[in-house]
């Protein structure tokens, strides 16, 4: 069984995977114990900018900052809130961005501007795309802000994503299979006749490797092993 070596473009990426994050997000919290004398909404309600939210007894009501949905309401009208407790939570759902988590070693790899792919599971079959915004510690991890050309309505904070991080792309490159590689040698088909030719690989892209060195031309049949039934 063969392969031809080809001429193509070759790309180096970089794996993880992302969760969807509000760019705005607000917690109603106060600095002192008090009663909930009316609470305005309710999980899911979608609210304007200025919208009532919660009024506590001898305490001005609070209002929603800007457009958004109410994700988390954590008390009842009735109750007391402790201090430094959240009482509720806006989030906004139109502006979102993906947060992805690397190791150490694919973020050395990853910088601003570098395209990327991603889909998500209630999407299948669906290929977004992006941009690295952004790439910052937290603890022990790596997290890496990307923002997407566009997030259909439906894709919602909290959901995740498979990411592929573009980190270098040749194009016309010498490609061949990697898996016809072995020590440093892939073996070819001349005039009808099989040799090894040494090799010198460069990245690799799935089932395919870069050829920097090597007697080597596009077009050359590359023998791939045998593989059982």
């Amino acid at each position: 069984m063969t392969a031809e070596a080809r001429r193509g473009s070759i790309i180096e990426a970089v794996y993880g995977i992302g969760t969807v994050r509000p760019e705005q997000s607000y917690t109603v919290k106060l600095g002192i114990s008090a009663t909930i004398e009316r609470l305005y909404v309710r999980e899911g309600d979608k609210v304007t900018a200025g919208a009532l939210l919660v009024r506590f007894q001898d305490i001005p009501a609070f209002r929603s900052p800007f457009e958004g949905v109410i994700t988390e309401v954590l008390f009842s009208e009735g109750e007391t809130a402790f201090p430094q407790t959240p009482v509720l939570t806006v989030t906004s759902v139109d502006r979102r961005y993906l947060e992805v988590v690397l190791e150490q070693e694919g973020a050395l790899r990853v910088r601003p501007g570098q395209k990327c792919r991603f889909g998500l599971e209630s999407l299948r079959g669906t290929r977004l795309s992006g941009q690295v915004k952004s790439i910052y510690p937290s603890r022990d991890q790596f997290l890496v802000r990307i923002q997407p050309d566009a997030l259909p309505p439906e894709i919602l904070p909290g959901m995740t994503a498979d990411v592929i991080i573009e980190v270098s792309r040749k194009d016309d490159a010498l490609l061949i299979p990697l898996a016809g590689v072995h020590s440093g040698q892939v073996t070819i088909v001349r005039n009808g006749r099989r040799q090894k030719v040494p090799v010198e690989i460069g990245s690799v892209d799935g089932e395919w490797a870069e050829v920097l060195t090597g007697e080597i031309e596009s077009g050359d049949p590359i023998v791939l092993p045998a593989t059982g039934d």
